[in-house]
Protein backbone atom coordinates (compact mmCIF):
# COMPACT_ATOMS: atom_id res chain seq x y z
CA UNK A 1 0.00 0.00 0.00
CA UNK A 2 1.30 3.61 -1.18
CA UNK A 3 2.09 5.34 1.99
CA UNK A 4 1.63 9.61 1.65
CA UNK A 5 4.15 10.93 2.35
CA UNK A 6 5.42 8.81 -1.13
CA UNK A 7 4.37 11.55 -3.83
CA UNK A 8 6.30 12.31 -7.08
CA UNK A 9 7.49 15.82 -7.34
CA UNK A 10 9.02 17.29 -10.29
CA UNK A 11 12.83 17.99 -10.36
CA UNK A 12 14.40 20.84 -9.22
CA UNK A 13 18.30 21.64 -9.19
CA UNK A 14 18.77 22.11 -5.86
CA UNK A 15 17.88 17.98 -5.88
CA UNK A 16 21.18 17.21 -7.72
CA UNK A 17 23.42 15.77 -4.88
CA UNK A 18 20.58 14.03 -4.05
CA UNK A 19 19.96 12.97 -7.03
CA UNK A 20 23.39 11.81 -7.70
CA UNK A 21 23.43 9.76 -4.21
CA UNK A 22 20.41 7.91 -4.98
CA UNK A 23 21.91 7.11 -8.83
CA UNK A 24 25.09 5.93 -7.30
CA UNK A 25 23.05 3.89 -5.29
CA UNK A 26 20.32 2.32 -7.58
CA UNK A 27 21.97 1.77 -11.31
CA UNK A 28 24.06 -0.88 -9.93
CA UNK A 29 20.99 -2.60 -8.31
CA UNK A 30 20.66 -3.61 -12.24
CA UNK A 31 24.19 -4.01 -13.02
CA UNK A 32 24.73 -0.71 -14.17
CA UNK A 33 27.57 2.20 -12.92
CA UNK A 34 26.70 6.43 -13.25
CA UNK A 35 29.05 8.16 -15.43
CA UNK A 36 28.65 11.39 -14.84
CA UNK A 37 31.28 12.58 -17.47
CA UNK A 38 30.39 9.92 -20.05
CA UNK A 39 27.02 8.53 -21.06
CA UNK A 40 24.71 9.85 -17.94
CA UNK A 41 26.19 13.58 -18.46
CA UNK A 42 22.52 14.78 -19.21
CA UNK A 43 21.90 14.62 -15.55
CA UNK A 44 23.94 17.57 -15.13
CA UNK A 45 21.60 19.44 -17.52
CA UNK A 46 18.27 17.78 -16.61
CA UNK A 47 16.36 21.03 -17.48
CA UNK A 48 17.30 21.18 -21.53
CA UNK A 49 17.44 17.20 -21.66
CA UNK A 50 14.35 16.19 -20.29
CA UNK A 51 10.43 17.63 -21.42
CA UNK A 52 9.54 16.60 -17.32
CA UNK A 53 12.07 14.75 -14.71
CA UNK A 54 9.81 13.13 -11.46
CA UNK A 55 11.42 12.27 -8.33
CA UNK A 56 10.31 10.48 -5.12
CA UNK A 57 11.10 11.10 -1.71
CA UNK A 58 11.17 9.00 1.72
CA UNK A 59 12.19 11.79 3.94
CA UNK A 60 15.00 13.40 2.60
CA UNK A 61 16.20 10.95 0.26
CA UNK A 62 15.58 10.30 -3.59
CA UNK A 63 13.92 6.57 -3.74
CA UNK A 64 12.93 6.95 -6.96
CA UNK A 65 12.83 8.88 -10.26
CA UNK A 66 11.16 8.56 -13.84
CA UNK A 67 11.05 10.92 -16.84
CA UNK A 68 9.65 12.45 -19.87
CA UNK A 69 12.07 13.05 -22.78
CA UNK A 70 10.54 14.46 -26.21
CA UNK A 71 11.03 11.91 -29.02
CA UNK A 72 10.44 13.62 -32.26
CA UNK A 73 7.59 16.09 -32.61
CA UNK A 74 4.60 14.33 -30.98
CA UNK A 75 6.33 11.43 -29.38
CA UNK A 76 7.76 11.00 -26.27
CA UNK A 77 10.40 8.21 -24.01
CA UNK A 78 9.74 7.02 -20.34
CA UNK A 79 13.52 7.36 -19.81
CA UNK A 80 15.50 7.34 -16.02
CA UNK A 81 12.43 5.14 -14.73
CA UNK A 82 14.44 3.72 -11.78
CA UNK A 83 13.19 2.71 -7.86
CA UNK A 84 15.31 1.28 -4.85
CA UNK A 85 14.84 -2.34 -4.96
CA UNK A 86 13.85 -1.96 -1.24
CA UNK A 87 10.60 -0.33 -2.42
CA UNK A 88 9.69 -2.50 -5.08
CA UNK A 89 6.56 -4.05 -4.68
CA UNK A 90 4.97 -1.16 -2.64
CA UNK A 91 3.00 0.66 -6.22
CA UNK A 92 5.70 3.25 -5.65
CA UNK A 93 6.71 2.58 -9.45
CA UNK A 94 3.71 2.59 -10.28
CA UNK A 95 2.37 5.65 -8.92
CA UNK A 96 5.64 7.43 -10.09
CA UNK A 97 5.21 6.07 -14.36
CA UNK A 98 1.35 7.45 -13.79
CA UNK A 99 2.64 10.70 -12.76
CA UNK A 100 4.75 10.53 -16.26
CA UNK A 101 2.21 9.38 -18.06
CA UNK A 102 -0.41 11.61 -16.86
CA UNK A 103 2.29 14.57 -17.84
CA UNK A 104 2.95 13.51 -21.05
CA UNK A 105 -0.70 12.68 -22.23
CA UNK A 106 -1.48 16.86 -20.88
CA UNK A 107 1.54 18.03 -22.61
CA UNK A 108 -0.14 16.16 -25.76
CA UNK A 109 1.75 13.68 -26.86
CA UNK A 110 0.72 10.82 -29.16
CA UNK A 111 2.76 8.09 -28.30
CA UNK A 112 5.31 7.05 -25.17
CA UNK A 113 8.12 4.88 -26.18
CA UNK A 114 10.80 3.12 -23.71
CA UNK A 115 14.05 1.02 -23.99
CA UNK A 116 15.31 -1.62 -21.42
CA UNK A 117 16.68 -4.90 -20.66
CA UNK A 118 15.27 -7.73 -21.34
CA UNK A 119 16.41 -9.23 -18.01
CA UNK A 120 14.56 -6.47 -16.23
CA UNK A 121 12.00 -8.27 -15.59
CA UNK A 122 9.97 -6.47 -12.85
CA UNK A 123 9.77 -3.06 -14.85
CA UNK A 124 8.85 -5.05 -17.99
CA UNK A 125 5.61 -6.42 -15.77
CA UNK A 126 5.20 -2.79 -14.34
CA UNK A 127 4.87 -1.55 -18.10
CA UNK A 128 2.96 -4.32 -19.27
CA UNK A 129 0.02 -2.88 -16.43
CA UNK A 130 0.59 0.27 -17.45
CA UNK A 131 -0.60 -0.61 -20.94
CA UNK A 132 2.82 -0.83 -22.91
CA UNK A 133 3.10 -3.58 -25.63
CA UNK A 134 6.45 -4.60 -27.35
CA UNK A 135 7.92 -2.95 -30.53
CA UNK A 136 10.36 -3.19 -33.05
CA UNK A 137 13.27 -1.17 -31.95
CA UNK A 138 12.84 2.89 -32.67
CA UNK A 139 16.32 3.40 -32.43
CA UNK A 140 19.68 2.21 -32.48
CA UNK A 141 20.65 0.86 -29.10
CA UNK A 142 23.32 -1.95 -28.67
CA UNK A 143 22.92 -1.94 -24.82
CA UNK A 144 18.94 -2.51 -24.96
CA UNK A 145 16.96 -5.28 -26.17
CA UNK A 146 13.55 -4.68 -25.43
CA UNK A 147 11.48 -1.43 -27.06
CA UNK A 148 7.87 -0.45 -25.81
CA UNK A 149 5.22 1.71 -26.78
CA UNK A 150 2.10 3.18 -24.93
CA UNK A 151 -0.82 4.86 -27.04
CA UNK A 152 -1.26 8.06 -25.34
CA UNK A 153 -4.29 9.55 -27.58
Amino acid sequence: MMNDSFIPVRYKDEYFEKLTAFLEECLPQSGRVLELEGRHSFYKDIENCFFEFFVMFDGEDIIGSAAVRRFGENDCELKSMYMLEKYHGKGLGMALAEEVIGCAKKAGFRKMYLDTFSTSTKAIKLYKRLGFEECEPYHQAARYDVFMELALK
